[in-house]
């Protein structure tokens, strides 16, 4: 596996504000206690302030890696949470390959532009449980093989349409059930359960359960919890890192937790990927108000992941080019959304 070197932003402990009630004339002190929370020094709060962007990345010896960044921008908040949501739809043809999001109901015309890459396709045919490239549910790769006649010519293009149906089928199931929902993947010789996974994951989150307990029973809750507030997304989206292309299946949570604060919060939850990544979950915290009477938002991300190359713990090389890739993809998309809603891209 491979850290990517740009994260998707609305993409994987959480960082959450201490305190989200009130709408704050300057929200640095709030942004500085949060910060120091998590072990920013004085230098990064002043490379903060100073338009840096600071970023870090931490890989545990639980198996995970932890990312956190911030950016401080000269723009309102609902500029900054409208470009939010112009980024998670944005497909650039390179990283980004595709994108959909699901109605309600889930749709088969939602998933009308994901297609599978024919490396994958071609390994689904000779796949076994236990044993094959792709992440899937061992009934749902017996269920595909079945089905498909691969001495077809068009053999691709059956894989992909059953892939779709199996995509909506999925998210419906989601939708109605929540996490005992979620596939167990057995592409490797030990199983891996997402439920438990993620359960694990989110119970690691200290943070959020301390000072947004709401946003974690949702979470875990779906969807039988309501949270007021609340927007829910699900989307699928296609990346490609410069190794095997991913196909990711995401809930996100979009949480303002008062009307009229400049408070959101972004929740992430991976529900599936095709490659890598056993649990995923990011978080973003939106905080803005004014800076000698101009408009100033910040932004604190941190992200959660587990995955193949973290499973076993990290040694030498391996766990600093991890740290190295994910700090660096993280400043490199904060980066990015500060040039573009500070007009200077």
């Amino acid at each position: 596996m491979r850290i990517p070197r740009r994260l998707t932003v609305l993409a994987l402990t959480l960082l959450t504000p201490i305190v989200l009630g009130g709408q704050a004339a300057d929200p640095l002190p709030e942004v500085e206690q949060v910060l120091r929370k998590v072990n920013f020094t004085a230098a990064d709060l002043t490379m903060l302030q100073g338009g840096m962007v600071v970023a870090r990345a931490n890989a545990e010896k639980s198996g995970e890696i932890v990312t956190q960044a911030a950016v401080r921008i000269l723009a309102p908040h609902a500029q900054v949470v409208s470009y939010y949501g112009q980024m998670i739809s944005y497909v650039d043809g390179q990283v980004i390959q595709g994108f959909g999001q699901f109605s309600t109901p889930a749709l088969l015309s939602d998933v009308a532009k994901l297609t599978f890459d024919r490396n994958d396709i071609d390994a689904l045919k000779s796949c076994r449980a236990g044993n094959c490239d792709v992440r899937i549910g061992g009934a749902g790769l017996s269920a595909m093989q079945a089905a498909i006649d691969w001495k077809a010519p068009d053999y691709p293009d059956r894989v992909n349409e059953f892939a779709r149906k199996t995509v909506v089928d999925y998210v419906t199931a989601y939708r109605a059930r929540g996490d005992e929902a979620l596939v167990t993947y057995n592409d490797n010789s030990k199983a891996v359960s997402l439920k438990s996974e993620w359960s694990s994951l989110l119970s690691r989150a200290r943070n959020v359960h301390a000072f947004v307990p709401e946003l974690a029973r949702y979470l875990s809750g779906f969807p039988n919890d309501s949270l007021a507030g609340a927007r829910d997304i699900i989307y699928w989206i296609k990346e490609d890192y410069g190794q095997k292309p991913i196909v990711s299946v995401v809930h996100a949570v979009m949480y303002t937790p008062k009307a009229g604060e400049d408070r959101t919060v972004v929740a992430q939850k991976y529900i599936y990927t095709s490659h890598y990544y056993d649990a995923s979950l990011a978080v973003a915290w939106i905080a803005s108000g004014t800076e000698n009477g101009a408009p100033v938002t910040y932004i604190l991300y941190s992200n959660r992941s587990r995955g193949d190359l973290l499973r076993g713990g990290f040694g030498g090389i391996a766990r600093s080019v991890a740290e190295k890739m994910a700090r660096e993809g993280a400043e490199q998309t904060l980066s990015m959304i500060k040039l573009v809603l500070e007009g200077r891209r």
